[in-house]
């Protein structure tokens, strides 16, 4: 019996493979300006879809301010960056655990980008932390699996706007 992660990470394997292909997170580690670049456009995701899931998100606590750290740290200032208007909808506790699995799991592999950015810039990334995300992911997937089954349509809908927000 598959459990309702595994059933969401083979639904959405697609498109978070072209999702990382596209991004590709290494180019933009090339300078500090370069990898600004990139922290802002997930802050204009992110902040406006956790809002949306604020009403369903239970334990689960928001990465945007993370994200604003380490854009200030830069010399940046979200107060001026653009926002994504284009998020999945979010109606139900159901698909705010789709959209969850999409941004719980990118802070998973943000342990991954954390050591990149910690070599290539030597800089330590809020965003990108090393350390608790796996305990985090473990939380989530037991949080998923009690309220399961977990369609995969909003966590698709998450990867493909978030696509469209990141790679425009």
């Amino acid at each position: 019996m598959t459990s309702a992660m595994e059933e969401l990470k083979v639904a959405t394997a697609a498109h978070h493979e072209r999702l990382e292909r596209r991004v590709d997170v290494a180019r933009h580690l090339r300078s500090r300006t370069a990898y600004r670049a990139l922290l802002e456009r997930f802050y204009g995701f992110h902040r406006p879809i956790e809002e949306t899931l604020a009403p369903f998100a239970g334990p689960f606590t928001p990465r945007h301010p993370l994200l604003a750290r380490d854009i200030a740290a830069l010399g940046g200032d979200v107060a001026k960056l653009p926002t994504a208007t284009r998020l999945p909808r979010v109606g139900s506790l159901h698909d705010a655990l789709g959209v969850l699995y999409v941004l719980e799991g990118s802070a998973l592999g943000g342990a991954v980008i954390g050591r990149m950015v910690d070599q290539r810039l030597g800089l330590r990334s809020a965003f990108f932390a090393r350390r608790g995300i796996a305990p985090r992911w473990r939380a989530f997937g037991a949080h998923v699996e009690r309220h399961a089954p977990v369609p995969p349509t909003a966590a698709i809908a998450t990867f493909e706007d978030m696509e469209a927000w990141l790679c425009r």
